[in-house]
């Protein structure tokens, strides 16, 4: 039954011009070509473009980060003008 039908298929003309099949073929190859370097290039630039962001915002957070200041003023510190140590000593303006 297959032997027949491929039989059949061999005894008629192809429906369409095969001239240029190969040529077709290489075109289509050269253009899924195209389109692989094309996604390449552009994963290249997402990457350097996410690398690019990442820095930027590891530096934006390195700068933004509370600065190691020893004399800094606190609550209990004896420097603070309304303590209550500097109130009891009369040291108050």
């Amino acid at each position: 039954m297959i032997e027949r039908d491929i039989r059949a298929l061999d005894a008629r003309e192809p429906d369409h011009p095969l001239e240029r099949l190969e040529a077709d073929i290489w075109a289509r190859v050269a253009m899924r070509e195209e389109v692989r370097r094309r996604s390449a290039r552009l994963l290249v630039l997402q990457v350097a473009l996410l690398g690019i962001a990442f820095s930027v915002s590891a530096l934006a957070g390195y700068q933004a980060r509370p600065a190691t200041n020893r004399s800094e003023l606190s609550v209990f510190s004896t420097h603070m003008p309304m303590n209550p140590s500097t109130l009891l000593a009369d040291e108050h303006p």
